[in-house]
């Protein structure tokens, strides 16, 4: 454990909240110049921790407020925060604070922000190891002069202290002041004894006379028996007969207050039964005129639904007219198409045919033309020589080859642009594919999303109708709740009234000092802890009395601190009844069978309050009437009490009388528990259906979003489905302008296939002809050939001529159809599809629906709520009817509950005249009583010697007795009784005389055993101190050696002559010779020159090096977790300055027992080894502290130093 930080605000002068930054472990440093407030830092630390500021008055705590500029400090308070991982301070915390607070009224300490006891800090500073015996954790500099200039017997109390001896010196004066005490007592015993042996001589002499006397004395006592008996006899007879009319007349009223009592209960029952009757009616009266609003609503609804139905019911035929037209034209118009279609199929059927035919007769006459070319060719050249043919036919060739090259590279284009639109058009179809059955899909969603929006709507419907439910229900609990409230209210203040002003004063006063004060343990008035069956009330209510309202706590330090606010803020008076102080005697009750019963059998409450239920109730029987009441009270000694009300206390006291059961408070009491829990369970029931509110309204926000979000989403999917056709026919238009681009280029491709196989067919003949011989003349039959082909061309020439017009007219029809079908039936078709489309009847049919369904629930709303109209008005009309019946039977009751009332007043008055001449008879009685009981103990035959005299006779013979008494005037009546009591007292005082012996024996033996244990505890202790000292003073001054050497107390010889020195080195109780053994602890020290000095011989350093040493003896006897010097090294000499730092070094990270120190300087020894240096500041009478490093803390040493030898 170790202080962690130290918060501090307007103590002395850390006026602002000043926190230090957190500590280490090991050593820290404080410097700062002298004033600037490191003093006060430990001040402030000692504040909370040490006693040193204990019993401050105001005076003294307005002194530790900061004074200085700026506005007044009116409270100051340092809090030290602790590291507690080893769990030192019995705390379940690894943190734990300790604050103390001051002001000019306050003084406080709080622990982790709760508030405790200073004796409570006390012990738990002690239990962490902080001894109020050994305060050495704390070092200041006047600490450390006063060990240089001790003395030796000075030396001894210190030990002393720190063994704890005072605990055996405290004990050995009680325990000589009580023998002291002793003493004292003996004397006067002696004293007392002697005095009574004379008074007992004396009365010896008295005893003749006194047996005289009392033989007289007996005489007239007997007389006086006798008459008194007599008139005891009477008044017994008197008492009976009174006793037999009371009977008769506590009947007669008994019977009347059970009749008074069955009224105000009927009238009660009717009373209640007429607020549910009436609660009922308003709470009828309201849900009618709700219904009836609700209706007006429905209704409203309901023509706003029939018009949208009328209205959607218009706009469906409308579409389903459109819809048939459209229909209508769109099959006419496919109908064309088809046959549109079917001719141009047809004519691009014969077009492709004479396309082909026209070709075929293209390549013939190509071929016949090559031919006579070749022919002509042939019979006009003439070559000189076969060569010259070969050349120019390779020449040919070759050109060939060359057009055959080119024709195969436009062959080959034509095949790629072939392939890519024969893909294209592939895709293309694909693409139509998909995207028709995107169409379809967003169609399926559309009906989909349609569904959904129907379920929404019905189930938005159905919760706004439970939601309306919800809050009719809601409602009618808060005015219930309210009424509830209401009757409370009522009940308290009836309770209020029923209790005295002061009491309930307290009362009130008490509740809002516990709420206030948050004060546990206070459990409520008696009358709130206890319950009955209601015959019982009256008996309860007049046992208790006030006590009722006396507060039942759980223990007297709860009382007295409740009291104390109280008081303080003359806020009223209360009675506690603290449990913890209830002591209550058990009572063996009698068996009476059913006739009497303990009261206390009778309550039901919490065995935690049985005390104070026996305190209050304990000796009293519930008894079935008056007699039975009577015999409790004079045979068993019990209070009794009858179910009216009519008490009997054991000292035969009679309390009874008319009592207003209407304002019996234990009914109010049970009025007021039950409204509570009414009024609990319907705050709880209405929570409830708030609750359930919420969560439909959340449902139905839930709903209502989806709805939002659902009508977006179809208006999205139509609008997509709408683009999707768009593209599709877009798609379709692409597709069928790739189809004829398809057949152009195949068309091509075919021309430029048959131009390629003509050429191969020129090049194969050059070749072929480049085989044969030269032959400069056509041969017969190529001559034939020549002939025959002029007219074979001319032929093929007028049959292309005769097809070429038809061919032309056959594409300009195809072109015509092509045109009518795609610029103007195809987009007519689309255009039809489109409006179809958006004419959506289905659409329209499923909105009518829902609109119609939507109507007929509106109506059956309407029907439902006017059937609930209906309902509502006849039970409010039975209602009303039974109210007023109620009022009438209840206006009857108060009629026969007054006549009644006044029968029973007149039937008490009566009893109570009775009740005054039984009082005074029994009183008479009791007297006689009286008589008869001090008249003493009589001999048996004075009970029977004067029975037969007449009353007249008696009173002459006492008269004559009381005649011869007067003789005896002198004698002292009391001397034989004087006698025994002092022969009593003297044998009481041989005892007690005894009994002293004894004890003083006990004491001196105690006394010896004191001080053997405390010459035990010194030993101890200087035995330790010694060692630690021998051993750190070789520490501290390296070669040197020091001892402590305790000296022994010696008798004083008278003849020798005392030393001076030695006669100043002893203490007062030395010189005043008392008897201890032990006189004073010498210091003896070497500081290596091998002499031993006594502390006289020593310089002012070397004082302070064996007082440090001494302390350091001490702390390790009793280690505590952190150490606070202030400036312990100040009159050091440099070299132990050194010594003393790294001894703390050492102390600090010592494994075993390792401890935090908080140390101011003015030196740089200690900085060197301290883990970390705080510097404090001062500005405007304002001080702080912050961390700052080793040079910096050197650094300004060195100024101070330097400013120091400048001042010198």
């Amino acid at each position: 454990m170790h202080i962690k930080q130290v918060i501090i605000e307007g103590f002395k002068s850390y006026k602002d909240q000043t926190i230090a930054e957190p500590f280490s472990e090991k050593i820290n440093t404080v410097v700062g110049a002298n004033g600037s407030g490191k003093s006060n830092f430990f001040h402030a630390v000692r504040f909370v921790l040490n006693d040193v500021f204990s019993g401050l008055r105001a005076d003294d705590r307005q002194k530790l407020l900061h004074e200085g500029a700026g506005h007044a400090v009116l409270s100051a308070y340092v809090e030290i925060v602790f590291e507690n991982s080893d769990n030192r301070f019995p705390v379940d915390r690894e943190e734990v604070r300790l604050r103390r607070t001051i002001g000019l009224k306050k003084d406080e300490y709080y622990l982790d922000k709760k508030h405790i006891t200073k004796t409570e800090v006390v012990n738990l500073l002690e239990t962490a190891g902080f001894s109020r015996a050994n305060p050495y954790y704390v070092v200041q500099q006047g600490k450390i002069m006063a060990m240089t200039t001790m003395k030796d017997h000075e030396r001894l109390e210190l030990l002393k202290e720190v063994g704890g001896t005072k605990v055996y010196e405290e004990r050995r004066e009680e325990s000589l002041k009580v023998m002291k005490e002793t003493e004292g007592r003996r004397k006067r015993i002696e004293e007392v004894v002697s005095q009574l042996e004379e008074r007992l001589a004396e009365l010896d002499e008295e005893r003749e006379e006194l047996a005289k006397y009392r033989q007289v004395d007996k005489e007239r006592r007997s007389l006086e028996y006798t008459i008194y008996d007599k008139d005891l006899h009477e008044t017994r007879l008197n008492l009976e007969k009174l006793e037999s009319q009371r009977e008769l007349e506590a009947e007669k009223a008994a019977r009347k207050h059970d009749e008074v009592r069955e009224a105000h209960s009927r009238l009660k029952r009717l009373d209640k039964d007429l607020k549910q009757l009436m609660s009922n009616q308003a709470s009828l009266k309201r849900k009618w005129e709700e219904v009836g609003e609700e209706k007006t609503e429905a209704i409203k609804a309901h023509v706003k639904v029939d018009l949208d139905v009328k209205e959607q019911e218009d706009l469906a035929k409308t579409d389903a007219k459109a819809q048939a037209q459209c229909q209508k034209d769109l099959k006419g118009l496919n109908k064309q198409i088809e046959s549109k279609q079917a001719d141009l199929e047809v004519a691009q059927q014969q077009l492709r045919q004479q396309q082909k035919t026209e070709a075929a007769l293209q390549k013939r006459i190509s071929e016949a033309e090559r031919r006579l070319q070749a022919l002509l060719g042939k019979e006009g050249k003439r070559y000189a020589s076969k060569k010259e043919r070969d050349d120019a036919l390779n020449a040919e060739v070759k050109q060939l080859q060359e057009t055959l090259r080119k024709q195969q590279g436009n062959r080959q284009a034509l095949q790629e642009e072939v392939a890519q639109l024969s893909s294209a058009c592939m895709e293309k179809s694909q693409e139509i594919g998909n995207q028709q059955s995107a169409i379809q899909k967003r169609q399926e969603n559309l009906a989909r999303c349609e569904r959904e929006s129907n379920e929404l709507r019905e189930r938005r419907n159905t919760l706004q109708n439970q939601k309306k439910e919800i809050w009719a229900q809601e409602d009618s609990v808060r005015r219930q709740t309210d009424d509830l409230k209401t009757e409370l209210q009522h009940k308290e203040r009836r309770l209020e009234s029923a209790i005295a002003r002061d009491i309930n004063r307290g009362l009130t006063a008490v509740k809002k000092v516990t709420q206030d004060h948050n004060i546990q343990g206070v459990h409520g008035v008696l009358l709130e802890l206890l319950s009955c069956k209601p015959n019982l009330h009256t008996a309860v209510e007049v046992t208790g009395g006030n006590q009722l309202f006396h507060i039942v706590v759980d223990n007297d330090t709860v009382a007295t601190r409740i009291v104390d606010i109280l008081s303080k803020g003359k806020l009223g008076r209360a009675t506690f009844m603290p449990l913890n102080r209830m002591s209550p005697v058990d009572v063996s009750y009698p068996d009476h069978g059913s006739e009497a019963v303990p009261l206390m059998k009778l309550l039901k409450f919490n065995a935690k309050f049985a005390p104070a239920m026996k305190q209050v109730f304990g000796r009293t029987m519930v008894c079935k009437d008056m007699e039975v009441a009577l015999k409790v009270a004079h045979r068993d000694n019990l209070d009794g009490i009858t179910m009216e009300g009519t008490q009997v206390n054991k000292k035969g006291v009679l309390k009874g009388g008319f009592y207003d059961v209407t304002r019996s408070r234990l009914d109010l009491m049970k009025s007021i528990k039950d409204l509570t829990d009414q009024v609990k369970k319907a705050e709880e029931g209405a929570e409830k259906r708030a609750a359930q509110a919420m969560d439909v309204e959340n449902q139905l926000n839930t709903i209502m979003t989806e709805m939002q979000h659902l009508e977006p989403k179809q208006r999205f999917i139509r609008e997509g489905a709408a683009q999707l056709q768009s593209e599709l026919q877009s798609l379709e238009q692409q597709e069928s302008s790739m189809r004829r681009q398809l057949e152009h280029k195949e068309q091509r491709l075919q021309a430029v296939e048959g131009q390629i196989q003509e050429l191969q067919q020129s090049i194969e003949e050059h070749k072929a002809e480049l085989s044969t011989e030269l032959h400069n003349h056509l041969s017969a039959v190529e001559r034939q050939e020549l002939a025959d082909f002029t007219p074979r061309l001319k032929q093929l020439q007028e049959e292309v001529g005769k097809l070429t017009p038809h061919r032309m007219e056959a594409e300009a029809h195809v072109t015509e159809l092509e045109d009518l079908l795609n610029s103007n039936l195809l987009k007519r078709q689309q255009e039809l599809t489109k409006r179809l489309q958006q004419a959506d009847v289905e659409a329209d049919r499923q909105r009518l629906d829902t609109r119609r369904q939507e109507a007929q629930q509106a109506a059956a709303a309407v029907q439902q709520l006017t059937e609930r109209e209906r309902s509502l008005e006849a039970e409010l009309e039975e209602v009303n009817k039974r109210v007023r019946a109620l009022k009438e039977d209840a206006d009857n009751l108060k009629d026969t509950e007054t006549v009644e009332a006044q029968h029973v007043q007149d039937e008490e008055k009566a009893l109570e005249t009775l009740m005054s001449r039984r009082s005074a008879l029994q009183a008479k009685r009791a007297e006689l009583e009286r008589k008869i009981k001090d008249l003493g103990s009589l001999p048996s035959e004075a009970f029977e010697k004067y029975q037969d005299h007449r009353l007249q006779d008696l009173h002459k013979l006492l008269q004559k007795s009381n005649t011869q008494l007067k003789k005896f005037s002198h004698v002292n009546k009391k001397a034989l009784d004087q006698y025994t009591n002092f022969t009593e007292q003297r044998e009481e005082l041989a005892r007690r005389q005894t009994e002293n012996g004894r004890a003083e024996d006990k004491i001196k033996q105690l006394i010896q055993t004191l001080d053997m244990r405390k010459d035990e505890a010194i030993e101890r202790t200087f035995k330790q101190v010694a060692k630690n000292f021998r051993e750190i003073f070789g520490e501290l001054a390296p070669g040197g050696r020091g001892e402590l050497v305790m000296q022994k107390q010696l008798r004083p010889d008278p003849q020798q002559e005392v030393d001076p020195e030695e006669d100043e080195e002893a203490g007062p109780s030395d010189r005043a010779g008392a008897m201890e053994r032990y006189a004073g602890v010498k210091v003896k020290v070497s500081f290596g020159s091998g002499e031993t000095m006594a502390m006289k011989q020593l310089s002012g350093g070397q004082k302070t090096v064996v007082a440090l040493a001494l302390i350091f003896a001490i702390q390790r006897c009793d280690p505590a977790p952190f150490y606070l010097f202030d400036e312990i090294d100040a009159a050091l000499d440099p070299q132990y300055r050194t010594t003393v730092a790294k001894m703390l070094a050492k102390q600090a990270n010592d494994p075993r027992n390792p401890a935090q120190f908080i140390i101011t300087t003015f030196h740089p020894q200690i900085i060197h080894e301290t883990d970390k240096v705080y510097g404090v500041s001062h500005q405007n009478r304002i001080s702080r502290i912050d961390v700052v490093t080793k040079e910096d803390a050197l650094g300004f040493l060195q100024v101070e130093e330097n400013k120091q030898k400048t001042t010198e």
